[in-house]
């Protein structure tokens, strides 16, 4: 058996970008702060400020010009996606086949790399390593413990990852997010632990390029931009790979790993996932697990729009397709056997 899960809203219980982008901004003003130049030796004119003031006035400029940036690209991100899906027709209450809803979804690739644009050229995470975005995943995860925490983690996560091992079925994390490592460090796990070829855990998401901060597609810095060459559905071609940044790319690299494994004649294939960037996948696993909090979930509703049986997994029949749950714990308990 093959298990695959999204990571923000599913393994997390909210999406993480905001806190991915607040810890960049925070580690650039540490290292500004740590690179100031150094002040001894120079002349300084009596009506001027002292070197040490003037430094920290140009390092708050600096933290304060990126962080502008920054929101700059969130509000230019959000303006385009709300005039791409108010333009596009036919419109969410006129979709109501699957094909309808799957090539909405495809069209908004070209919102999804205009806005990546914007983040490479915002420099936002120049400079910043795997190490550290392993590490700040880490900290923030472990900070979520709290009832102030950042990152939470859905309840049973580890447990179901601990059972999948025990019982030798493949665990892969396939993810739209900026940095597979941020992702291992939350999942608690290290650089050894990404198991592509065992049986531990296998991150699938895009990565982040230190020298220059540029987001690049999955295996790109391994030199292995294969797993999502680029294609017809907008996908960049180079060494830079295809970015993972909707629907269609994440189908494509799950069905990438079971080609790359043999696994796609006969194994079971389930699939976690909380957003409509996870329904082709979901539709085409054996069993695909919803998860959300309540049956108001934006993903449930537009399942049951385009005609699809979305039962709690306590209520789902042997053979169910679709199922939700509002924690791993939940698909534990319930004897779910795909």
């Amino acid at each position: 058996m093959s298990i695959f899960l999204d990571f923000d809203g599913t393994i997390t219980t909210k999406d993480t970008v905001t806190e991915l982008a607040n810890f960049a901004l925070r580690f650039q003003a540490e290292r500004n702060a740590t690179s100031s130049p150094g002040t001894s030796g120079r002349s300084q004119d009596a009506t001027a400020a002292p070197p040490e003031a003037a430094a920290v006035q140009e390092r708050e400029g600096q933290e304060e010009d990126l962080s502008s940036r920054w929101d700059g690209v969130v509000r230019a991100y959000m303006s385009d996606h709300e005039a791409h899906a108010s333009s596009y027709a036919p419109g969410a209450a006129d979709r109501r086949r699957v094909e309808d809803e799957v090539a909405f979804l495809r069209s908004q690739k070209h919102v999804e790399m205009r806005s990546l644009g914007r983040v490479n050229a915002c420099g936002l995470f120049r400079g910043i390593g795997p190490a550290a975005f392993r590490a700040a995943g880490r900290a923030l995860v472990q900070r979520g413990g709290g009832s102030g925490g950042a990152v939470r983690l859905r309840p049973g996560f580890a447990g179901l990852v601990r059972a999948a091992r025990a019982r030798g079925w493949r665990v892969h994390v396939v993810s739209v997010n900026w940095s597979a490592a941020f992702i291992e460090g939350a999942c608690g796990l290290s650089e050894e632990d990404d198991d592509e070829e065992g049986e531990g855990i296998h991150v699938i998401a895009n990565e982040v390029r230190e020298h220059d901060g540029a987001v690049v597609g999955p295996g790109a810095l391994a030199g292995d931009g294969r797993l999502l060459a680029g294609g017809a559905d907008g996908g960049s071609r180079g060494y830079a790979g295809r970015n993972l940044t909707n629907s269609c790319d994440k189908r494509d690299a799950v069905r990438e790993v079971l080609r790359r494994r043999g696994a796609g004649e006969g194994g079971p294939v389930v699939y976690f996932g909380d957003s409509t960037t996870d329904m082709e996948c979901l539709l085409e696993a054996t069993r695909g697990v919803v998860v959300a909090d309540d049956e108001s979930s934006a993903l449930i509703e537009t399942l049951r729009r385009l005609g699809k049986r979305v039962p709690h997994v306590r209520d789902a029949e042997a053979g169910e397709e679709l199922v939700w749950a509002s924690n791993f714990d939940e698909v534990m308990r319930f004897t779910f056997d795909p």
